[in-house]
């Protein structure tokens, strides 16, 4: 299972030749990219949303890349350690939820 996070230390782990998370990370990045058909941009954000007519908005979220740490995820109260989506990203989809004037808003 991936469970990298950039910034954690493989130098004790055998099965990586590459030991910087970091590199590792940019990498898959890289190739998430270049083999999914996401149209570019500055940001080169994941996140986005898609009309499919007058009557369907779709609303596509990166779930991976604003995420807490990996833990057993049973903290008492809201900090970083228990985001999923990111504060940058949850306002997006607030405001482009609010905004949209589809009949069906399909969250992705």
């Amino acid at each position: 299972r991936n469970n990298w996070y950039p910034g954690q230390k493989l130098l004790d782990d055998p099965r990586y030749a590459v030991k910087d998370v970091d590199v590792l990370v940019a990498r898959a990045r890289q190739a998430f990219f270049e083999y999914l058909p996401l149209r570019g941009g500055p940001d080169s954000r994941v996140y986005r949303n898609i009309q499919r007519g007058p009557l369907c908005e779709l609303f596509f979220l990166d779930l991976r890349t604003y995420r807490g740490p990996s833990n057993a995820n049973r903290q008492p109260q809201r900090s970083r350690d228990t985001d999923y989506m990111g504060d940058e990203q949850l306002g997006w989809l607030k405001r482009a939820l609010a905004a949209s004037l589809s009949t069906w808003k399909v969250i992705c």
